[in-house]
């Protein structure tokens, strides 16, 4: 089973830039490179079902909407649960979940599906992730790669609300 990382949001966009700089992070980790792929989808995602095959273990890392805890990382199994309704999670215009019911739609899901969510502050144009925000992407980073190591498997003490 291959690894896969996709970080997604865009780095103009203050908070909204967690999933890019989670997988920057893991890139400039020792060893990472080699054990994960990743990619960084900055643009459309309605195209994410196409970029993973159906033995892979696919992880997303995205900005949430602000709520409660900026910086809080939640995790979710999207593999065979549906997903809240479009516009609840995501930063974006079009929601991770609606490119996820897309795949599911048109049979394209992975072995495996988590996201993993960074709650934001904010997602101004032009300005930089907010302090609890970057304070929480090196313990993205590390999640990420204890969920890529463990298969994100359910029950594993990684795959719950971390942080």
């Amino acid at each position: 089973m291959t690894a896969i990382v996709i970080g997604v949001g865009n780095r103009d966009r203050g908070d909204d830039a967690a999933g890019p700089l989670v997988c920057d992070r893991l890139r400039a980790r020792p060893g990472a490179s080699a054990s994960l792929r990743m990619f960084v989808c900055e643009g459309s995602i309605l195209d994410l079902g196409l970029r993973w095959e159906p033995d892979d273990h696919v992880i997303i890392v995205d900005a949430m909407r602000p709520a409660s805890r900026p910086g809080r990382i939640v995790t979710v199994d999207a593999t065979l649960d549906a997903l809240p309704t479009p516009g609840a999670v995501s930063t974006h215009e079009i929601d991770v979940s609606v490119a996820i019911e897309l795949a599911r739609a048109i049979g394209r899901m992975p072995a495996r599906l988590l996201i993993v969510g960074i709650e934001a502050a904010q997602a101004e144009w032009g300005t930089p992730p907010s302090e609890p925000v970057e304070a929480a992407i090196d313990s993205a980073v590390a999640l990420v790669e204890e969920l890529a190591a463990s298969g994100g498997v359910p029950g594993h003490p990684a795959a719950n609300v971390a942080s």
